[in-house]
C-alpha cells in the first residue's frame, strides 16, 4: 500500500464513524467521538490479511473490527472506542476492545455479550477452526464517559 496515496485506508476513524448508526450520541458521546477521532486523519497504516478456515480465502482485519464494532454497537448499544485483532502474520491469536461505559452498566455482564457477539463475528468471518485461539482470548475494557478514563 502506499501511504502517500490519498484514498488510502486511514487508521480507526472508519471504526469511529461505523458506530454511529442512524441514531445520534447524545453530547457526551459526540464529544468523546470528536476527541479520539481528531488527530486520526494523519496516521495511516495498511490493512493485515487474515488467513481463513477455507482454502485460499483472506479477510481483511479492518472488515473483522468493523463488523465487530458495527455488531457490538447494535447488539449491546454500547461505543467501541477501540478494537485489536492481534496475532503474528496471517493469524488471529487475540481480541482487544475498549467500549464506553454508562455508570449503571454491570459491566461483568455486558463484557460477556461483548464477547458472545466478538465470538460470533469471528467465527461467521474467518471460521471456527481458524478464530479459536483468540475466540478464547478476548478482553473488554471499559472507559467513563466522562473523565475518559479506562476502569479496572
Amino acid at each position: 500500500m502506499n501511504h502517500d496515496d490519498p484514498t488510502a485506508d486511514l487508521t480507526d476513524r472508519w471504526l469511529v464513524e461505523a458506530v454511529r448508526d442512524d441514531v445520534e450520541p447524545d453530547s457526551d458521546v459526540e464529544r468523546l467521538i470528536s476527541s479520539i477521532s481528531s488527530g486520526l486523519a494523519a496516521v495511516r497504516r495498511p490493512a493485515r490479511r487474515l488467513a481463513a478456515d477455507a482454502p485460499g480465502v483472506w479477510v481483511s482485519d479492518r472488515v473483522v473490527k468493523q463488523l465487530i464494532a458495527v455488531s457490538v454497537r447494535r447488539s449491546i448499544g454500547r461505543l467501541v472506542v477501540f478494537a485489536s485483532v492481534d496475532g503474528a502474520e496471517d493469524h488471529v491469536d487475540a481480541v482487544r476492545m475498549g467500549l464506553v461505559a454508562r455508570y449503571a452498566d454491570d459491566l461483568v455482564d455486558l463484557s460477556e455479550r461483548v464477547r458472545d457477539v466478538v465470538d460470533e463475528v469471528l467465527t461467521s468471518t474467518i471460521g471456527p477452526d481458524v478464530s479459536g485461539p483468540a475466540r478464547s482470548e478476548i478482553s473488554v475494557r471499559w472507559q467513563d464517559l466522562y473523565t475518559r478514563e479506562w476502569l479496572d
